[in-house]
């Protein structure tokens, strides 16, 4: 029994011990394994080709990972260390293919049979041309004889994402600014900013004049100003 409780602890720490990897260590495992993950990935890349979503490397990207993975859990049993990685390596591809495919894996060998022609003529042809027809599309890939969709889908019309994104930023922290104005401040400028009041409207509102209705706003712009470039700085950082 004490002999076994000192195998155990011994695989422990060696299987602990790879989990840390040097980048030299690295470097060797996965120079090691290369061969197996770049044919790894050219057989599966005609299932993955169907969803137009991963390409070659990115399956070898997978598997780089999946052998450094492979070599931190493998414990022998019976198992060649190869043989454990090679396993690992194309779990971690077809898990990643199906990731990011709709369809359900019967689906995916019905695609797989109507690319390689075996439905023509059978029950199975419409369905799987349906099938292949259904996969997810990266914008950033070319598609056929054409440039990717992302470059041909820009409206000049439409602000893009990122703008929106920007405004609508920097529209909440003007809005948190304005709320911790003082409170004169805060009412001359958005009786004038928010509701179009003019001067003399603010001022009756309020009780002062226009000059000082004026000058409350000239210092609300200043303090918001110093507050926004504040806060883009806070942001950026």
């Amino acid at each position: 029994m004490a002999r076994k409780n000192a195998a155990k602890s011994k695989a422990k720490a060696k299987r602990s011990k790879r989990l840390q990897w040097s980048n030299a260590e690295a470097r060797e495992a996965l120079e090691r394994y290369e061969g197996i993950v770049r044919m790894m990935a050219r057989r599966l890349r005609p299932v993955a080709s169907l969803g137009q979503a991963l390409d070659e490397e990115d399956l070898r990207a997978e598997g780089r990972v999946a052998v450094l993975e492979a070599l931190s859990t493998y414990q022998g049993f019976g198992i060649a260390e190869q043989t454990w990685v090679r396993t690992r390596i194309r779990q971690r591809m077809i898990d990643a293919i199906r990731r990011m495919d709709l369809r359900t894996r019967d689906e995916m060998r019905l695609a797989v049979r109507h690319s390689a022609g075996e439905t023509v003529g059978t029950a199975d042809e419409e369905r799987g041309r349906v099938v292949a027809a259904r996969r997810l599309v990266s914008i950033d890939a070319p598609t056929g004889d054409f440039e990717p969709m992302v470059n041909r889908l820009p409206d000049s019309n439409q602000r893009l994402a990122d703008d929106i994104t920007h405004s609508l930023g920097r529209y909440a922290r003007l809005k948190d600014a304005i709320t911790n104005l003082p409170e004169r401040q805060r009412q001359a400028i958005e009786m004038g900013l928010f509701r179009g009041m003019a001067l003399r409207e603010i001022g009756d509102k309020m009780g002062i004049s226009e000059s000082r209705v004026c000058q409350l706003q000239k210092r609300a712009v200043q303090h918001l100003r110093k507050a926004l470039a504040e806060l883009e700085q806070e942001a950026a950082a």
